[in-house]
């Protein structure tokens, strides 16, 4: 029963050393959210929009008069919606 946990601990450090070690610098300079400088009016126009997105998908959730498969459709187009005005607000537009 040692000899067992010896080696599974073996196992456990042999994949965690060899796992790659992910830096800031080694990843794209699209993905990296310090360079997305937004003013305060533009920080404040996303939350108003995240908060008018929530509403709507909460309001879609409550409706018991759409079925199920519609409710995905239509949660997918708000949040489609939702998204492409955060990313103009963002652009600066």
């Amino acid at each position: 029963m040692k000899s067992f946990k010896l080696l599974l601990s073996f196992i456990v450090l042999a994949a965690v050393a060899a796992a790659p070690v992910l830096r800031a610098e080694d990843m794209p300079a699209s993905s990296s959210s310090a360079e997305v400088k937004l003013t305060p009016a533009q920080e404040a126009k996303i939350a108003a929009l995240h908060k008018e997105e929530a509403k709507a998908l909460k309001a879609l959730k409550a409706d018991t008069k759409i079925k199920d498969a519609d409710k995905k459709t239509k949660a997918k187009a708000i949040k489609d919606d939702y998204k492409t005005q955060i990313d103009a607000v963002k652009a600066g537009k």
